[in-house]
């Protein structure tokens, strides 16, 4: 029945390839499955049709089809499908460019999944593998110490120890406000002088290209015990001065083998995936010998792309 076999790729992928049917006489199953449940012009639906169809869904949806009516409307669905299949047919829709490349798509899609997906599953990657792959990458499960502190940044040793009393008294202005007030970092004083989450190294966390914080800033933020506490003026040189207050601490974590497991058994699959993806095309390419001429792309014309859309008013 073609339309449900074409139903299945949709919905299910495509049912498995049926193997050549042997001289022995049909078992009391196959006898049961071949039953016919509905011939639609020259076509039939059978009951092991209707059957992979169902059993192919997941357990939660295949609880619906004990329910009689479900079931019934079900099997009217296919004699309804069936017939739309048919009156397509007959217009020419089968050899629609459309459908072939779906089709050919789908064919791609399928040949990845079952081949490369499902042959071998996480699951597969043995407990040893995932284990060297713990020891021999131990930075990757490990998070290290991080802080996060506010500075401001002024010209001198003296405005520096002004402000920490300024803050010491507890009668002035709070650490933010003076940083937006008087704090020198143009980069970090629209935030109340916010130097966000680093590691005892300077980096900063989450951020591109190496990007960090001075050295001098950072020690002074990791001598610190605990949130609230505020550094001695500090030297940054160039005559540039600066009180650190602490805001924030993440501490170390590590991860365990345990915990780490599944991760790397998907990232150990995907790497053994991809490789044996690789070297099909290599096998592919050797055996089939494509040949491309990429000077004639030249030749290509694509259409106007049309007026951009005018977003709406607000």
């Amino acid at each position: 029945m073609r339309w449900i076999l074409l139903l299945s790729l949709v919905l299910v992928g495509a049912f498995a390839v049926q193997a050549l049917a042997e001289e022995a006489p049909p078992t009391a199953d196959e006898a049961r499955r071949a039953k016919v449940f509905a011939t639609v012009g020259s076509e039939t639906i059978t009951v092991g049709e209707l059957e992979d169809i169902i059993n192919a869904r997941s357990p939660y949806a295949r609880k619906r089809f004990t329910d009689p009516e479900v079931l019934e409307a079900f099997a009217d669905e296919q004699v309804r499908n069936e017939l739309f299949y048919q009156g397509a047919e007959k217009l020419g829709y089968a050899k629609d460019p459309d459908v072939a490349k779906f089709v050919d798509q789908t064919v791609i899609q399928l040949f990845v999944r079952r081949d490369f997906e499902e042959a071998v599953t996480p699951d597969d990657v043995s407990k040893e593998d995932a284990a060297k792959y713990y020891q021999e990458n131990s930075d990757e499960f490990r998070r290290p110490e991080m802080r996060r502190a506010r500075h401001i940044l002024v010209a001198s040793e003296e405005e520096a120890k002004g402000i920490l009393g300024q803050l010491e008294s507890g009668k002035g202005m709070t650490f933010r406000a003076l940083a937006k007030e008087q704090s020198l970092d143009t980069e970090t004083k629209l935030r109340g002088g916010d130097l966000l989450y680093f590691t005892e190294d300077g980096r900063l966390v989450g951020k591109q290209g190496g990007a960090a914080i001075n050295a001098t800033l950072a020690k002074a933020a990791f001598e610190l015990d605990q949130k609230g506490q505020r550094s001695k003026p500090l030297d940054l040189g160039d005559g540039k001065w600066s009180v650190v207050e602490l805001t924030g601490i993440r501490p170390e974590r590590i991860q365990t083998l345990e915990q780490a497991s599944s991760g790397i058994r998907r990232k150990l699959w995907r790497e053994e995936r991809e490789d044996a993806l690789n070297k099909l095309l290599m096998d592919l390419r050797a055996e089939l010998k494509p040949e491309v001429y990429p000077e004639r792309m030249d030749a290509i014309v694509l259409e106007p792309a049309g007026d951009p859309i005018e977003p709406r008013n607000q």
